[in-house]
């Protein structure tokens, strides 16, 4: 009796006390420590969403409100084929929305409200809101509770319950016949060798009111023992579910790692790099699968979307907005070239207006695809669409090869310029007068321009050993691919020429510019007592001349910054990178892995052909009627036994047995495939980066001759005036100033893809040879060179290539022009050109013919 209370209450309280949300915690801890023990670990430690995360919910876990239903849907949860429903769905309350406006606040954001994310903002933030990321984690957790229930299998599963009745008879319904009350307790245990245990105790007590008005109290002990000897026996055959699960908690302990690298790359380049973690059959092709994202072979150039391809598509739109500039800019010489009648069609003027008007179509659309895209990316990260976001990240403002501010002035120069020019017939004093202070607004900038330029050349002399270093790189590179480059691409002498060109022409310019401001402060000065249409003239050839030593500053500072743009060198034999995939990467472990995992299958299911051998043993030991604890030999049984069975009934398990063998096959080639495909994107990859080393120098190159091209198209749109002579403009001059600035917009545009494209395959020959490692919050630690002794970089000039002093035959190769301003122009011409497109300076300095 004292037994049988013993265990109801007992029982009571286990039931009582394991709530869900036991349950639930339960399951957390046990998974948090098969997860430590395979090496593993969830984002801080639990798989809950973090509370900054839009995907973290505000409500009871284990009893979460109801949400937003359909109305017509809903009302099938309480009337439903003329039966009424469970009428309490609404317990926990329900919410009007699923997710909370918290989150918000803790995004970085601009002092305007807008969101701004650098690389590594948008990795981070990614990772609290990404659903995918989200789900990748759950998934791994899934797999864990998989391990956990496989432990338990071979765990002492105990046991305890009790039951009660009543029972009645005879006609006297309603009259209490028998009472019982039946309390039971034991363990079951499966051990290694497949053999069953089962130990129980019962406790019967019944109260019998009726007929023999007597009471029965027995207890019962009983155990049974099956241990299978050749079918379903064997360490083999019984811990095959445990042991696939802990192999199957490893890949994906593996791939929740790799995929947080390949995370990274998704968001940084916008290409998939694998799979995740997987569930229940789908595992055992882990290590197979994730190859099928990698590229069977590339032919050119990855072109990366991501984060990386939006940067590249700012700077692109960066480069169209610097080229209307220039197409503005040319517009107006060209009007105020017609209206001198110095060219004698419109046709010029129309073909740079078409060029101006589509180049700002084109921006109009580039504009609406990057927002297009900015939204994809939102979207891609777990942000909301409609939420405003910046991209905003220093890694390409290295190729701001003109500042923006530069850009600006121009712009600002150019209106100024229309003004002057709309007031030819009929200057007007005032308006001169706002046109000079409006150009003279502009003189702190253009000091700040210089400096900045003078600054930037300084850096560029300091890192002439590197980018020597890198030219006889590339001209070994050439040699050893027998590839068909110019020479002038990695000819060191003619970088040491173009250098000291650009030593000896930022002096020039800054005294021009000097001279330039002088003269027109000297012309508002007189501007009371000139006459208004010789102080136009002045005033307008100052502001052209001012116009084109801005252009030339701005090339000049294009030509400063693109030398100073280089890559980091790799340098690694692919026989080397694929050794380094074989053992560092953890796809690979875990295809090795599967194939063992296939291999084992054969084992398992052979068992299934043998014969049934199996020993059983059973027995109970009972008490007498009237003693619960008084267990007698004559009241207890025991009993021996094995059973046999044939395999004369095999033809499922040989099917199965025989497609084990074909699958283990397979795995084998597919093992094969997967380190040839390695093989091959690792190949590809390393063959890219080579090529793309190459190809940097061609686009710098080519960046450099679409400079010269601009440089002589406005040589020939405003040709200097000889004496007694009327000047023209070549009747080509507006297409080719087109077409050399859209050149250059070409090339600034390739030079650029060039080197997003080679940062972009840096980040995956890491990944894809398995050495990539993040910092604690997901952001790659960049290895840098690969490959290269860093001393080869450290070269000194040879005597016979130093660069000239800027005082010492500056002067003598370029002497200081005399400008003479302000004069006016007899003819009603516009004067004054930048010493750089003087029709004599390309013979004067043998420095710029290998750029033309």
């Amino acid at each position: 009796m004292v037994v049988a209370l013993g265990a109801t209450v007992a029982w009571l309280m286990v039931a009582v006390g394991c709530s869900r949300t036991w349950f639930r915690r339960q399951a957390d801890r046990e998974v948090d420590c098969v997860l430590t023990e395979k090496g593993g670990y969830l984002d801080g430690g639990s798989v809950y969403p973090n509370a900054d995360s839009r995907l973290f919910d505000p409500f009871a876990a284990d009893r979460p409100p109801l949400p937003p239903d359909d109305p017509a849907s809903h009302a099938l949860m309480y009337h439903i084929d003329g039966k009424r429903g469970y009428k309490h769905w609404d317990k926990n309350g329900r919410t009007p929305t699923i997710e909370s406006d918290v989150w918000l606040e803790t995004l970085p954001r601009n002092d305007d409200g807008t969101v701004s994310l650098t690389l590594q903002d948008a990795v981070r933030v990614s990772r609290i809101h990404s659903r995918e990321y989200q789900t990748n984690l759950e998934t791994l957790y899934l797999s864990a509770l998989d391990v956990t229930f496989e432990r338990f299998r071979f765990d002492h599963q105990f046991f305890a319950g009790n039951r009660f009745s009543q029972s009645y008879r005879g006609r006297d319904v309603g009259r209490q016949s028998r009472t019982t009350l039946d309390s039971f307790a034991g363990f079951d245990k499966l051990t290694a060798t497949g053999a069953d245990i089962a130990v129980g105790f019962a406790n019967s007590l019944i109260w019998d009111s009726w007929g023999t008005d007597s009471d029965l109290f027995t207890s019962v002990i009983d155990f049974s023992l099956v241990q299978p000897l050749l079918r379903f026996g064997g360490r083999a055959r019984v811990l095959e579910n445990l042991t696939q699960s802990e192999r199957n908690l490893l890949a994906n302990v593996r791939q929740m790692e790799q995929f947080r690298q390949g995370f990274y790359v998704n968001v940084t380049t916008g290409r998939t790099s694998g799979s995740g973690p997987s569930l229940g059959n789908q595992i055992g092709q882990a290590g197979l699968g994730l190859i099928a994202g990698l590229p069977a072979g590339r032919n050119g150039a990855p072109s990366p979307s991501g984060y990386l391809g939006l940067l590249q598509d700012q700077q692109e739109i960066r480069n169209q907005s610097t080229n209307i500039v220039a197409l503005r800019d040319s517009l107006s010489q060209l009007e105020a070239a017609f209206e001198a009648n110095r060219i004698n069609s419109r046709l010029q003027v129309d073909q740079a207006r078409q060029a101006l008007l589509n180049a700002q179509s084109g921006l109009l659309t580039a504009k609406a695809a990057y927002e297009s895209k900015v939204d994809r990316f939102k979207v891609d990260l777990g942000l909301p669409p409609a939420l405003p976001v910046e991209i905003r990240d220093p890694l390409l403002d290295r190729f701001v090869l003109i500042d923006p501010v530069l850009t600006e002035m121009q712009d600002e120069l150019a209106e100024a310029l229309l003004e002057i020019r709309r007031d030819r017939e009929s200057p007007d004093p005032a308006a001169l007068k706002r046109s000079l202070d409006r150009i003279g607004m502009l003189d702190d900038g253009v000091d700040q321009q210089v400096s900045q330029a003078i600054t930037k050349f300084d850096e560029l002399l300091s890192r002439l050993p590197e980018r020597r270093g890198q030219l006889r790189r590339i001209a070994q590179q050439v040699s050893d691919l027998d590839a068909d480059v110019d020479p002038l691409v990695y000819d060191e002498e003619r970088l040491m020429a173009r250098v000291g060109f650009l030593q000896r022409r930022l002096p020039i310019i800054d005294a021009d510019l000097t001279k330039t401001r002088e003269a027109r402060r000297a012309l508002s000065e007189r501007l009371d007592q000139d006459e208004p249409q010789d102080t136009w003239k002045q005033l307008n050839r100052l502001a052209t001349t001012m116009s084109d030593l801005l252009l030339e500053l701005s090339l000049i500072q294009a030509e400063i910054r693109l030398q100073g743009i280089g890559l980091l060198p790799i340098s690694i034999d692919p026989r080397d990178a694929l050794e380094l995939a074989r053992t560092n990467r953890l796809d690979w472990m875990n295809a090795r892995a599967n194939l063992v995992d296939r291999w084992r299958k054969i084992e398992v299911f052979a068992n299934d052909l043998r014969s049934t051998l199996d020993v059983t043993l059973d027995g109970q030991l009972a008490t007498k009627p009237d003693n619960v604890l008084d267990f007698r030999k004559d009241r207890s049984r025991i009993r021996f036994g094995v059973e046999f069975d044939t395999p004369l009934a095999r033809l499922d398990e040989r099917n199965r047995y025989r497609a084990a063998l074909i699958d283990y096959q397979r795995a084998r080639r597919n093992y094969m495939l997967f380190g040839d495909r390695v093989s091959q994107s690792l190949r590809n990859t390393l063959r890219i980066i080579q090529l793309s080393q190459i190809n940097l120098e061609v686009r710098r190159a080519a960046v450099q001759v679409a400079i010269a091209q601009v440089d002589i198209a406005r040589l020939r749109l405003n040709p200097p005036v000889e004496p007694g002579k009327v000047s023209r403009t070549s009747p080509t001059a507006a297409r080719d100033l087109v077409s050399a600035l859209s050149d250059l917009l070409d090339a600034q545009n390739d030079f650029l893809s060039v080197w997003v494209s080679y940062e972009t395959l840096r980040l995956l020959l890491d990944f894809e040879m398995g050495t990539m490692q993040l910092d604690p919050t997901g952001i790659w630690i960049d290895p840098g060179a690969i490959g290269e002794n860093d001393n080869e970089l450290q070269v000194v000039p040879p005597e016979s290539m130093e660069l000239i002093p800027p005082s010492a035959d500056a002067e003598a190769v370029l002497p200081e022009p005399a400008l003479d301003l302000p004069v006016a122009d007899p003819e009603g011409e516009l004067l004054g050109f930048p010493e750089l497109l003087r029709p004599g300076l390309i013979e004067q300095d043998a420095s710029i013919k290998p750029f033309l």
